[in-house]
């Protein structure tokens, strides 16, 4: 197949030895070349039939070559169809590497999974990548001329034939290492869906709770990005949506775990009464220091605005429209409105580090007055299993939605599609190489008349120059042997 991809090569080689040829013999001859006589040869045209013949043989060789040939070595779209394909952006919010497409690893993969017989350099030279915004002359001064393609074209050279394999083969599988590694390295992570109770063994009563809430929270706060996108979609058998299943969790955090909390409050269970008391306690001392320097931040800010004089106080008003383009005046902040703003964000993180010590202090209390029983502790594991098992089935059927919604997504974000040869175009370029071949022939049937001529004319010149030489020497032996025998 790679001999028909010469076809068009050689064609256009054969016009431009023809045109040099054309050109050679209107040199030769252009002294005898007269007006009228071209016309009149114009009118007499030797050769039309052959000449007809030839151009319909050019036509249909060329034809065949060039549409067989972009049949074999179709070119590749790869298209982008996510939102942040016009950022210049992967699905994950981080930068796209068009470079990464034809990149050694992609290229090192596809020989390993086509078994191919080339080295990544070679592979490399015979693939182009190119986008449609390469013809265009953008002047990135202007930030509105500046464009980001979210359209590739991918091209592999026929000459890869000659390592026993196809360019389209070669495109195919290019494609499926890509979407491999653009899908695991650039599409959304849902891995925080796997549920791990691995770091529960020996675990204290009340840190399991704190860990199965952690992991729970972790399935509801990856669930409304979903839900923003397609707030009713459901998979095929299943009623459930990303709202059922956020307010199934946070039900299990609020209820399911906050009755086990109680539970285990109630009752005073720890694994190690004094190992746990021991570390509240110190875990208070960092809380109470914690909210002793909120505290004091607080103080510092009040004790600022209590310096600001009262002129310095006083609000400015702009002039503001809205967005309805309505006229306001719009008040702004001074210094002392963001030190207020600040004095409070620390007097709400010493207040809320202060519940804390609170609940510290009464898990530390219950479980040094209650001595529970072994009947309470089998209670209490019970429920961590019954815990563990409604939070698996939770991320199961979070698992189960987002996996098929998201394998939706990723079939959307890269379309692949193989471009078909246009007839029409091939057979404009085919005809427009056939006539400047039959223009070529036609010259040369038109000169040949005249190139003959000069031809036999330099020839009997030719000859000619030689009988006079050789007249000329005969006539010298005479004289030679006269003077000899005087």
């Amino acid at each position: 197949m790679i001999l028909l991809s010469v076809i068009e090569p050689v064609s256009i080689l054969c016009i431009i030895c023809l045109y040099i040829l054309l050109i050679w013999r209107i040199f030769k001859v252009k002294s005898k070349l007269q007006i009228s006589e071209l016309k009149n040869g114009l009118g007499k045209l030797p050769k039309k039939r052959k000449i007809a013949i030839a151009g319909l043989v050019f036509f249909l060789v060329c034809f065949a070559g060039r549409l067989l040939t972009e049949l074999w070595s179709p070119g590749m779209l790869m298209a982008f169809n996510y939102e942040e394909a016009a950022k210049g952006q992967n699905p994950n919010g981080t930068r796209f590497n068009e470079s990464d497409i034809l990149s050694d690893e992609m290229l090192k993969k596809v020989i390993e999974r086509g078994n191919l017989k080339i080295s990544v350099e070679k592979l490399s030279e015979l693939l182009t990548l190119s986008t449609p915004l390469d013809s265009q002359k953008l002047d990135v001064s202007k930030e509105s001329d500046m464009k980001i393609s979210t359209e590739y074209w991918i091209h592999c050279s026929p000459r890869v034939s000659l390592y026993r394999t196809n360019p389209q083969t070669v495109l195919n599988f290019l494609v499926d290492v890509y979407r491999e590694n653009f899908t695991l390295n650039y599409a959304e992570n849902d891995s925080v869906l796997d549920v791990s109770f691995d770091d529960l063994e020996g675990m204290e009563y009340l840190d399991v709770k704190d860990y199965l809430q952690m992991q729970a929270t972790k399935l509801k706060d990856y669930l409304p990005g979903n839900s923003n996108e397609s707030s009713s979609y459901r998979a095929e058998g299943s009623e459930e949506t990303f709202s059922s299943l956020y307010e199934k969790i946070q039900n299990f955090i609020d209820v399911e775990l906050e009755r086990y909390g109680a539970f285990v409050l109630e009752n005073g269970l720890s694994s190690n009464r004094d190992t746990y008391q021991s570390r509240m306690q110190y875990a208070n001392h960092i809380l109470d220091t914690s909210r002793k320097k909120d505290m004091a931040a607080h103080d510092v800010r009040i004790e600022a605005i209590d310096s600001y004089n009262a002129y310095m106080t006083r609000f400015v008003l702009i002039p503001t429209y809205d967005e309805d383009q309505e006229f306001y005046m719009s008040r702004t902040k001074v210094g002392v409105d963001y030190f207020a703003d600040e004095a409070t964000e620390f007097l709400e993180s010493a207040t809320e580090t202060v519940e804390k010590i609170k609940r510290n202090t009464y898990a530390s209390e219950q479980i040094g007055k209650n001595n529970p029983t072994a009947q309470t502790h089998k209670q209490a594991k019970e429920q961590i299993e019954s815990l563990k098992t409604e939070l698996l089935n939770l991320a199961d059927q979070s698992r189960e939605l987002c996996d098929t919604y998201i394998e939706e997504k990723r079939d959307g974000y890269m379309q692949v599609s193989f471009t078909s040869p246009s007839t029409s175009s091939v057979a404009f370029y085919c005809l427009l190489y056939t006539l400047l071949f039959v223009a070529a022939l036609s010259g040369l049937a038109l000169l040949d008349p005249f190139y003959r001529e000069h031809g036999k004319n330099h020839t009997s010149g030719f000859k000619t120059a030689i009988l006079r030489r050789k007249k000329e020497k005969n006539k010298k032996t005479e004289e030679g042997a006269r003077h000899e025998r005087t």
